[in-house]
């Protein structure tokens, strides 16, 4: 029973990582104990794909496998703040860049981006991206944070409107500040 419950949460994981094109650094231990690093290339139909840090790939089938151990990447310095984490993300909308705006976002919000740019197209949702942050001015009021989760508080200023002021929210996953959606 307990094989079959952690072979699905590893068909889960697995189907979450594939999903957004991720190759995931991965430490695969067979069930011998031998430990076999490098990135997880896809798993389809029982059988894990594994690029090897030679360049080569190499196939294990799920039966071979003990266990699977994800590695975190390294924290970027970009993302060290919630401050800088609120200039990555404007910049990004501002460029058009989607994949830097996803990457802004925390890792739950991501497949809600990536749900709202599938349902509208990617080319709309930049348009209205560059609408909504085009002809705005925002400015950081205060910051507070609170072990890891902190709040931004900034003023709002589009040319023909009165200033209004606002709270975005970020967490930090990974060491590093990523804003979560407003409920």
């Amino acid at each position: 029973m307990y094989r079959i419950l952690s072979f699905l949460t590893f068909s889960a994981l697995l189907c979450c990582a594939i999903h957004f094109e991720a190759k995931a650094d991965v430490i695969v231990e067979l069930l011998d104990k031998t430990k076999i690093t490098g990135q997880l290339e896809h798993y389809y139909d029982g059988v894990l794909s594994i690029k090897l840090p030679n360049g080569s790939s190499l196939r294990l089938p799920e039966q071979k496998v003990q266990r699977v151990n994800f590695k975190l990447p390294k924290a970027r310095s970009e993302f060290s703040s919630p401050q800088k984490s609120f200039q990555q993300l404007k910049k990004a909308a501002l460029d058009g860049d989607l994949e830097r705006y996803i990457d802004c976002h925390s890792s739950y919000y991501q497949m809600f981006l990536h749900h709202q740019i599938e349902l509208a197209g990617p080319a709309e949702f930049l348009k209205r991206l560059k609408k909504e942050w085009g002809d705005i001015k925002l400015e950081i009021l205060n910051t507070s944070i609170k072990a890891e989760t902190a709040i931004l508080k900034v003023r709002r200023k589009q040319e023909k409107d009165e200033a209004q002021e606002g709270e975005l929210r970020f967490v930090k996953e990974n060491n590093e500040w990523k804003m979560i959606l407003p409920l």
